[in-house]
């Protein structure tokens, strides 16, 4: 069973990191959709939540995924419906904290297990915006993170991606295996490091959840766990991870 169910609830960043697959990626047209305010359904994730529990998951939702989810207006009712699930673990999101205000985060706390924070301003900002946002939560656990990259990933501007696309070229992957993830568009990614939905696995409700992840994902997900699985498409093959 998955560990983690995640919804890009809105396609939306603020920040334009030339670190972060979004902005990397080649094909601009491929992901224009990230640069509007393009909502995943809120029906469609209480709808996901529920098939997710029916077939026996008790892991986390993520509320994120190549986006800033305090963009979406609608963060505070989505997360507080659905930790209303009293059968999930965790519910928790990653954000950069650039929209944090004391009333978003009254709404927020409690709502959320804990939260994951980079903040991206140089010091002595960074460390006073962190000292305020720890100020505001008092029953949501805040893990804020103090460096300004991300982790070198499809075509990173990094000098290192090439030598870790080779180190790791034979490498096995189970992170296929860690998560079910769903964009704004509704459409299943195989992992983390899957932003656009290279691997053609379909849409959310048209392929329900279990379906999904009983059927073409565990084909990957056998393929990739095998010495030199990475081999079998062009994603995976120039994967730093």
């Amino acid at each position: 069973m998955y560990r983690y169910l995640d919804f890009e609830t809105i396609g939306s960043c603020n920040r334009t990191c030339p670190t972060c697959l979004r902005n990397s990626y080649p094909d601009r047209d491929a992901v224009a959709s990230w640069f509007g305010k393009n909502y995943l359904e809120e029906e469609l994730i209480y709808d996901a939540v529920e098939q997710a529990l029916a077939m026996g998951f008790r892991g986390g939702v993520c509320l994120s995924h190549y986006n800033e989810p305090m963009m979406d207006e609608r963060l505070p009712r989505i997360a507080h419906a659905v930790r209303s699930y009293d059968k999930l673990n965790t519910v928790h999101l990653n954000t950069n904290g650039d929209f944090i205000t004391e009333e978003l985060a009254a709404q927020l706390d409690g709502a959320l297990n804990f939260m994951i924070i980079t903040l991206y301003m140089d010091e002595p900002i960074r460390s006073e915006r962190a000292e305020w946002i720890r100020s505001l939560f008092k029953h949501t656990v805040l893990r804020i993170k103090v460096n300004t990259g991300h982790d070198t990933t499809h075509f990173s501007p990094s000098s290192d991606l090439n030598t870790l696309i080779e180190e790791r070229r034979g490498n096995r992957c189970d992170q296929p295996n860690n998560r079910v993830i769903i964009n704004h568009r509704r459409q299943y990614l195989l992992c983390c490091d899957d932003l656009i939905g290279n691997f053609d696995l379909g849409t959310f409700p048209e392929v329900g959840i279990e379906e999904y992840w009983n059927g073409k994902r565990r084909e990957i997900a056998n393929t990739l766990s095998e010495n030199g699985g990475r081999s079998w498409h062009p994603h995976c093959e120039i994967c730093p991870r």
